[in-house]
């Protein structure tokens, strides 16, 4: 999938297409307005396709302030246990060649958003995307 192909998938959902792979589900609390912040998100890191990975002060002014807010700053990190993620560390875990994952599709049930993840490879990592999506809520 290319990431012109997600990002369509991002904002217009699968449109019943099938998947060319296997799908994983992920639920979190939230609505349609969490939905579409989640999605104004993933748009810019999805579309970023710069030669290089852009830092942290790039992203800063990359992606929406809300976001940005919700994120802990690095020097604040004491320990692995995190109920928030550094900026620099969510994006480290979206760079293309890290995330062995693609979003399918995703829809809004009885208050929850339901994300259809398109599995590139196992094992994954999917905290990044957890977070963003109860940070969005």
């Amino acid at each position: 999938m290319t990431s012109a192909e997600e990002l369509r998938h991002i904002r217009e959902g699968a449109a019943g297409e099938a998947p060319a792979g296997e799908i994983d589900t992920l639920e979190a609390p939230g609505g349609e307005a969490a939905l579409a912040r989640a999605r104004e998100v993933l748009e810019v890191v999805v579309g970023t396709e710069a030669a290089e990975w852009p830092g942290a002060g790039e992203w800063r002014t990359l992606l929406p302030t809300w976001f940005v807010a919700a994120c802990v700053d690095d020097s604040e990190l004491r320990d692995c246990v995190l109920d928030k993620w550094s900026l620099r560390g969510w994006t480290y875990w979206f760079q293309p060649g890290l995330r062995k994952w693609r979003w399918w599709d995703a829809r809004v049930e009885d208050g929850r958003v339901v994300v259809e993840l398109l599995v590139l490879e196992r094992p994954y990592l999917r905290g990044a995307l957890e977070w963003l999506l109860q940070v969005a809520g």
